[in-house]
Formats: structure tokens, C-alpha cells, sequence
């Protein structure tokens, strides 16, 4: 059952739903009720019901004269970056991508790193704190076509376009046009994305993508309730994903008082190794930011002792980040077999050790990813 608070919401009457709601196309990701001919919107697994001048609870996905509507042909923000920034070890080390995201979102994390886009719907800047206001964006959509965003890509030297910043499910539609065009372009295409995800949003997307960068934010349906969604279907897309041949990566970031429990990462890691042992885990230090600016930074020794422990449970690549104390060996791509390193790491930043990172230069083992393997070697 869902939670009422992730159930559909009035429609918003702020500038910046106003502008959003001219910046839409006629959406595919829908069912209709049998009867009464509402909508029911199949993008995220929130499946929320939408009627007339009611939204999602993204707040940007709703109905118009019986039609869905949903975000296209904008962008909030967009930006070339290392691919390592996005938190991808396994995928093109240090090639340029495209990141571009929308406003919305289906969850509403109170450490999340890019609010002011992502729940700028709901709340806008956080009022009485400076340092929160100073690194909010203006609350401004871009006018952008998918060619002009996959252009730039190309342009710009990039290897990928990235869907990220906020939950690129709940703009699935737009997200198809620009992977669409990047693919014809030769680009590797990549969604990052909360997981809560249905079976109908994957089959649309998987022609068109080749990565499934999911972020697992907690290890009980409590934690996930707190964030208005729930675990079960985060775990459950992760294996459809697999399944369907995308690249998956998973990223926890730990957060002080919240999901900080071994016992439970570790019970993530059991999870994410029933799926494939070879899904490469990132575990993540949170840093004080949002609504939670409370807390104190995460220390590297939870990190490490989890990372410790996901091995112990079959995981065969397991990543430790942290901006403030030295974890380098635990960022490299090493052998699972041999220890050989692979690809090492420093910051965002890799160096490549072999020139064909698909397969171990000591023993041969296979490195699973998405490759920029040289022609002799392919």
C-alpha cells in the first residue's frame, strides 16, 4: 500500500509549476481504469492515480483533458563532468559526460545534494539559512531540444549523456528522446536514478540505455517510509535491470543516525549479491547538507568495516568514498581474482593500468563494465 504522502497532490500554483506545466509533451508511461477512465501513471512505482488538476507525487507529471502530461524539452540543469563524478567505476573511467536533470522528484530526501531542483517544488529555498539560499540555482527551466543537449555531448568530447540531479523517471519521456539521439551518436547513455522504478518505465527505457546507476538509500522499509517510498520495489528493479541487460551500479550513502548499522549493510550487500555478485557497490560518506545539517559527518571506519563485510558476502567490487580522509585503495578496480589493480583512482580522477580493462592483464579474469576496449583487443 503507499504511503499517503506520496499520493497524488494539487496541482501547485507557484511561477515555477506555471512555466513547468507549458514545458510538457503527451506522455506513454499511463494505464486507464477499466471503469472510470482515470490514469494511472506507470513511470515510477508510486503508480500514482491522476485526475483532473491533480499531480503525481513528483509534481510534474499530471493531467490535462484526459491526456498525461509530462516534463519535455527543458532542462534545469546541465553540465560536462568525469564520469566518476556521477559515481560510475565500471563505465568509461575518465571519460567526459553530459549530466542533464529536470525539476521534481518522487521521494523527498532530506540530504539530498541537489534540492534546490529536486524539491523545488515543494518547498523552494530553505527559508532562514543563508548558506542554503547561496548555492540554490534560480528556479528557471532552460528551453532545450534533445539535439541541441546530445550535441553539446559530442561537442563537448563526451563519451556519455547522463540522466541525473533529480529522479529522471518521473520525465522517462524526455529521457527516451535525448538517449535516442545519443545512442545514434554513438554515446553511452546512463540513468541515475532513486530505483523506484516498475517494470513498465525499464522495458521503455532499456532500448535506449545502456546503465542503471541506482541509489539503495536504506536497508528497512522504515528508512524508505521516512523518504515516501519503499524498499521492496528499489530492490526489485535492480534485478529487472539486470535481467534486461543494463549496467548496474549501486550507490548507499551512509548517513549518520539513519542507515549507519552494519548489521544492515550488510544485509544490503547480501541482497545486492543474491542479484549478481559482480554489481559493483559504492558506499558513500554523507556530509552535513539540506535538512540535514545537524548531523555530523560520516566517518571512514563504518565505510570500511561495511566495505569489509560486503566481501565476506560474495560482492567481488566494493568502492569506499569519502571527500575528507584517505580511503585510495578501496577506490580502485582491482582483479577479484588476483588483486591485480585494474583501474586506480584519486578523487575523480583514474588511470587506466591496462590497455584492455575488460580482463585481467595477470590472470585474464573478466572485469565486467562498459569498456573502451581498443580494437585489437575486441
Amino acid at each position: 500500500m503507499l504511503d499517503r504522502r506520496a499520493l497524488p497532490i494539487a496541482t501547485p500554483t507557484t511561477p515555477l509549476a506555471d512555466a513547468l506545466s507549458r514545458r510538457t509533451a503527451r506522455g506513454l508511461l499511463f494505464e486507464r481504469g477499466p471503469s472510470d477512465g482515470s490514469l494511472r501513471c506507470t513511470a515510477c512505482a508510486h503508480r500514482c492515480t491522476i485526475g483532473q488538476d491533480r499531480r503525481g507525487a513528483c509534481g510534474v507529471r499530471f493531467e490535462r483533458d484526459g491526456v498525461l502530461r509530462v516534463p519535455f524539452g527543458y532542462v534545469a540543469r546541465a553540465g560536462v563532468r568525469l564520469v566518476e563524478a556521477t559515481t560510475l567505476h565500471h563505465v568509461l573511467p575518465g571519460a567526459r559526460a553530459l549530466a542533464f536533470g529536470m525539476y521534481g522528484c518522487d521521494l523527498r530526501c532530506g540530504y539530498c545534494q541537489d534540492w534546490y531542483v529536486s524539491q523545488a517544488l515543494r518547498h523552494g529555498p530553505i527559508a532562514g539559512d543563508a548558506r542554503q539560499r547561496a548555492t540554490a540555482r534560480p528556479e528557471a527551466p532552460l528551453d532545450i531540444s534533445a539535439e541541441a543537449l546530445v550535441s553539446r555531448a559530442v561537442a563537448e568530447g563526451c563519451g556519455l549523456v547522463c540522466a541525473a540531479y533529480n529522479e529522471p523517471a518521473i520525465a522517462a519521456e524526455w529521457v527516451h528522446e535525448v538517449f535516442r539521439l545519443a545512442k545514434l551518436r554513438g554515446l553511452v547513455t546512463a540513468m541515475i536514478t532513486d530505483g523506484n522504478a516498475t517494470r513498465e518505465l525499464l522495458e521503455l527505457l532499456r532500448p535506449v540505455t545502456d546503465v542503471y546507476r541506482v541509489d539503495l538509500k536504506g536497508y528497512s522499509e522504515d528508512q524508505y517510509r521516512a523518504l515516501g517510498g519503499r524498499l521492496a520495489p528499489v530492490l526489485a528493479s535492480i534485478a529487472l535491470a539486470k535481467k534486461l541487460g543494463y549496467w548496474v551500479e549501486v550507490v548507499t550513502l551512509v548517513v549518520p543516525y539513519f542507515n549507519d548499522e552494519l548489521p544492515g549493510l550488510r544485509s544490503l550487500a547480501m541482497a545486492i549479491a543474491r542479484i549478481d555478485p559482480d554489481i559493483p557497490w559504492h558506499l558513500r560518506a554523507f556530509h552535513p547538507r539540506y535538512r540535514m545539517r545537524d548531523r555530523p559527518p560520516m566517518s571512514a571506519g563504518l565505510l570500511v568495516s561495511a566495505a569489509g563485510s560486503a566481501y565476506a558476502k560474495g560482492l567481488r567490487f566494493v568502492y569506499v568514498g569519502h571527500p575528507d580522509q584517505d580511503v585510495g585503495e578501496l577506490a580502485h578496480t582491482r582483479c577479484p581474482s588476483c588483486r591485480e589493480a585494474i583501474v586506480r583512482r584519486r578523487g575523480h580522477e583514474s588511470m587506466i593500468e591496462t590497455r584492455d580493462p575488460s580482463r585481467c592483464p595477470r590472470c585474464a579474469t573478466p572485469i565486467p563494465g562498459v569498456w573502451r576496449v581498443p580494437r585489437d583487443f575486441a
